[in-house]
């Protein structure tokens, strides 16, 4: 089974359930790149005898990399670190034409601590790095932890970043409109949190690796304890509430975004009782609504779901983010 894992870090995580098995992995990563190419530097697969988690783009690459991956679980082969180097064209029979650098990296119980190093690291949000040496196969991954530069890393190891550069939204509100827009959003680079207390509506949102499901807190609470979060989508099933809401993130300067569901005349007494209210004009600028007017025409909830979407991850400052 295939399963598509958006995230660029999920792999630790998904390392260390299959080690808590007494399985082994393998995990292909994008170590390199020139060129036109499917997928960038980081981009990685993993895979066990069960299933194969995560994507490089497709295609022949994928399929070949899958393959020397299982190859290797089934012992045929060395169980070690290596490096494949793919021309798309002539090899891989892919247009893109550019080349791609893919390294093999086994995982078995000898790899727990580093894994686990990793795993803290990405917890922190430290800026720490994790070092493959492309050339000694026998030297293990190392974990550098913070910022700061590490005189073991020289020119022959591949660092990889551990951090999720993706957007993370939260979103108030398990309706009609929130849950096509978790099962959109399932497949985008985005990180969403939604907080409702109706257990019937949050059990419809799919299962995703990239949605954080909150019912123990009320929206309000949730609203007010709101911390690393770039965009906010607000979308109740109570206009009081969604009042509310408003009153509470467009206080939070953070916010590249904050969205509220709903009509221009809806959209506009909000924003004559927020200044009523004490907001300043600057303040209510940052309210975006009605939401997603430049998408597709149609107020389905998945019409309405992709509007929105696009918008926020065209939202000026997130793409700048996003670039940095």
């Amino acid at each position: 089974m295939i399963v598509a894992l958006p995230g660029p870090c999920d792999w630790i995580n998904a390392a260390l359930q299959v080690l808590a098995q007494d399985q082994q992995a393998v995990l292909a990563l994008v170590c390199g790149k020139h060129g036109s190419t499917p997928r960038g530097t980081g981009s990685w697969v993993l895979l066990n005898e069960q299933q194969i988690l995560g994507s490089v783009g497709g295609g022949e690459l994928e399929h070949t990399m899958i393959e020397a991956g299982q190859a290797m679980l089934a012992g045929n082969g060395d169980w070690s670190r290596s490096i494949m180097h793919c021309v798309l064209g002539s090899d891989m029979r892919q247009c893109c034409g550019g080349t791609m650098e893919v390294m093999l990296q086994p995982i078995d119980s000898g790899d727990r601590g580093w894994l686990q190093d990793a795993q803290a690291s990405l917890y922190r949000q430290d800026a720490s790095r994790v070092a493959f040496d492309r050339v000694d196969s026998n030297v293990p991954p190392l974990v550098i932890v913070g910022s700061s530069p590490d005189p073991v890393v020289n020119e022959n190891m591949f660092v990889l970043t551990l951090a999720d550069p993706r957007p993370a939204l939260a979103v108030f509100g398990a309706g009609h409109v929130g849950r096509a827009l978790c099962t959109i959003a399932s497949q985008l680079p985005l990180r969403l949190t939604v907080f409702d207390q109706r257990p019937d509506q949050c059990a419809l949102i799919p299962d995703s690796g990239n949605i954080e499901i909150d019912t123990a807190l009320s929206p309000l609470h949730g609203a007010r304890e709101l911390t690393n979060h770039d965009a906010a989508l607000i979308m109740t099933h109570s206009h009081a509430l969604d009042y509310e809401l408003c009153r509470i993130l467009l206080r939070q300067s953070a916010l590249c975004y904050t969205g509220l569901i709903g009509s221009k005349s809806k959209a506009q007494r909000f924003r004559k009782v927020l200044k009523k209210d004490g907001l300043s004009d600057s303040q209510i600028a940052h309210l975006t609504s009605p939401i997603g007017v430049d998408g597709p025409v149609g107020k389905e909830p998945g019409m309405i779901a992709l509007g929105v979407l696009g918008e926020i991850l065209n939202t000026p400052r997130l793409t700048a983010q996003k670039a940095g």
